[in-house]
């Protein structure tokens, strides 16, 4: 698929990702996207592009699909105009149900690497005590969160996304090391 496809996905995802937190907004989205072809190497069979386009843009709506039945309508006639079938439409959103706690194909597990990559190195850091800080915790608390939560306890599915994770772990490790010593 080209590049216009998924420029397609992206359009159309974008005002639906607007109220979402800092965490989780349509930037979350487009990073989601730029880590899809490092993520895919190596992983057999070749991912569909269209079903891999779909998961990472759709990535976090997919408990608005069930609640609201407008957006749910609105993908179908979406999907259906880029000539999804009724049957691969209902594939995708189970696809898009299951991709971050129980992936079953090539394209869930590349999606499901690419968000919880973020979690890990830098980036999964501020990440963690943003959120943290606007839920109140302490830092302490955050970092026992950051570290049993994600650091520790994400499965990387793909190779890349297993190499990735190793990286932010270690950089995340020592970070943590240093935050507690500090405290």
């Amino acid at each position: 698929m080209t590049r216009d496809r998924l420029e397609a996905y992206l359009e159309f995802v974008r005002p639906r990702h607007g109220e979402r937190d800092a965490a989780h907004d349509f930037r979350h989205i487009e990073r989601i996207v730029a880590r899809l072809e490092v993520l895919s190497e190596g992983v057999e069979p070749a991912p569909r592009r269209e079903r891999l386009y779909f998961l990472a843009c759709f990535h976090g709506l997919a408990g608005r699909m069930k609640s609201d039945e407008a957006l749910r309508g609105e993908t179908e006639a979406f999907l259906g105009g880029l000539g999804w079938s009724k049957e691969e439409i209902r594939e995708g959103f189970d696809a898009l149900d299951r991709h971050l706690k129980d992936p079953q194909t090539v394209e869930e597990e590349i999606v499901h690497d690419a968000n919880f990559v973020e979690l890990l190195g830098a980036f999964g850091i501020a990440k963690a005590f943003t959120v943290g800080g606007a839920r109140g915790q302490s830092y302490e608390e955050t970092a026992d969160i950051f570290e049993h939560r994600y650091l520790e306890a994400v499965e990387f599915r793909t190779p890349a996304g297993r190499r990735l994770a190793e990286e932010g772990r270690e950089y995340a490790r020592e970070f943590l090391r240093r935050l507690r010593c500090e405290l």
